[in-house]
């Protein structure tokens, strides 16, 4: 397959629409007028640089952080779910969340919200999730798949940022 990546700054218009859809989704400001916002594409990967730092992806449509940038400024912001040691590995590879795998929710959620997917001892980010279910829904169930996996350790986004 030939890759051709083609890398831009946004345009002021462009930034600005950026912005106001990181607000409205996760409800801080993360990116604010005077960051330099470029984009970079590689086939069907698209990549959102704040300030040299790869920040956010689009995935199906939506604008969702990249592990890079939660490993350097937090997660706080999000709600998180911690897996015990037997998940980290399936997750960091890109596997959904099955419920035996949660050890604690951070915060409430809905079903659709992004979550991040954090190992047991540093809390560090693994993984982008989508919710398949609320967080009390999550709570009460025993088994089955509850996240949806979205962004992961050394998929193409990690990888499209590791080459810059």
């Amino acid at each position: 397959m030939v890759t051709h990546v083609r890398r831009w700054i946004v345009s002021k218009k462009d930034k600005k629409k950026l912005i106001e859809t990181i607000k409205s989704l996760y409800g801080v400001e993360l990116v604010t007028r005077n960051d330099k916002v470029e984009i970079v594409v590689e086939n069907d990967a698209t990549l959102f640089i704040v300030n040299g730092m790869p920040a956010f992806i689009e995935i199906e449509e939506k604008i969702v952080p990249h592990l890079k940038f939660l490993l350097k400024s937090g997660y706080d912001w999000l709600p998180s779910i911690v897996v015990d040691q037997g998940a980290v590995m399936p997750i960091a590879r890109g596997a959904d969340l099955m419920r035996p795998g949660i050890v604690r929710i951070s915060r409430d959620f809905n079903k659709g919200d992004v979550v991040i997917i954090v190992e047991p001892s540093k809390l560090l980010p693994l993984a982008v999730h989508e919710a398949l279910y609320n967080s009390a829904e999550i709570e009460k169930m025993d088994k089955g798949k509850v996240t949806r996996s979205l962004h992961h350790l050394r998929d193409k986004y990690w990888r499209l940022a590791e080459n810059l």
